[in-house]
Order: C-alpha cells, then sequence, then structure tokens
C-alpha cells in the first residue's frame, strides 16, 4: 500500500473515530412522587425528561369525594389538582404536551372543553384525546392524565 494510501486510511479511520457517538450514560431510574391518597398509584412519575402524571378527577380536598355540581365544577377542580403537581414539579400547563381525558357523558364535552381552554396557551394546546367511558372513580364526570416536558439536565 503506497503512503498516500495509508494516509487516506488512517484519515479515515480518525474520522470515523472520532464521529463515534459517546457511550450514552445510564437512564436514570423512574423517580415515583407517592400520592397523598389512600390508593395504590403514584401521583407523577418522572422518566427521562418526561413528567406522567395520573389520572385526576374532580374530587375536593380530601381527594375522596367528587365536588358537587357536576361537570363544571369538576372540571375545575380537576384542573387544580393538576394544577397542583404539576406546581410540585416546577412546572404549569405550559409544560404539558400531551392530555387524555375521560368523559362519563360526551354531550359534556363543549362545557368540559370550553374550561379545558383556559387552561393552555392558544396556538401551542396538547395534542390530546377525548374518550366517552361508562364509569369512573368516585362517579366523576371527568378524569384527566397528562404528560409534561420537565428536562432533568442541560
Amino acid at each position: 500500500m503506497s503512503v498516500r494510501s495509508r494516509a487516506c486510511v488512517a484519515a479515515f479511520s480518525a474520522a470515523l473515530i472520532t464521529a463515534a457517538p459517546a457511550v450514552a450514560e445510564e437512564p436514570a431510574p423512574p423517580v415515583f412522587s407517592p400520592s397523598t391518597l389512600p390508593y395504590p398509584f403514584s401521583s407523577a412519575v418522572q422518566v427521562g425528561d418526561v413528567l406522567y402524571l395520573s389520572g385526576d378527577i374532580g374530587a375536593d380536598e380530601s381527594g375522596l369525594a367528587v365536588v358537587p355540581g357536576g361537570i363544571e365544577p369538576e372540571t375545575r377542580a380537576m384542573f387544580a389538582r393538576i394544577g397542583a403537581t404539576l406546581a410540585a414539579h416546577g412546572l404549569g400547563f405550559d409544560d404539558v404536551f400531551k392530555c387524555t381525558v375521560f368523559l362519563a357523558d360526551m354531550s359534556e364535552w363543549p362545557a368540559f372543553n370550553a374550561i379545558y381552554a383556559e387552561h393552555f396557551t392558544k396556538g401551542s394546546y396538547p395534542t390530546r384525546s377525548a374518550l366517552g367511558v361508562n364509569g369512573l372513580a368516585l362517579g366523576a364526570r371527568v378524569e384527566m392524565e397528562c404528560w409534561a416536558w420537565n428536562p432533568q439536565s442541560g
């Protein structure tokens, strides 16, 4: 092999070595935020840069009964509970990028949707699915779970 060929092979090899990705750090294990309620679930779990919030309903301060009055008070109480979970992690609704909504009666979707829109910046709404279901915990009318962006590095 000529000197020129060896130089090309050496340069190519050096380029490959420097272009190789660095050894990835071991991913951090999930971090569980225990619920204050007497039920077997976490209020949120941090995995990588995403905070996954458990579904929440429009419960009263005890978390053991739904607020009275129907879909509108329940939706407002639900957002207050979700907002408190986000705030406990230094986040707000603008950090939420995905929501799944469960409604006991799809005819209540417009009332829910009006309150939902109050909590997010227009034009930056999270992706969302809304499903009609035949029952929710404690007889709730609405439940919502969210995913929020919560970078852990940088």
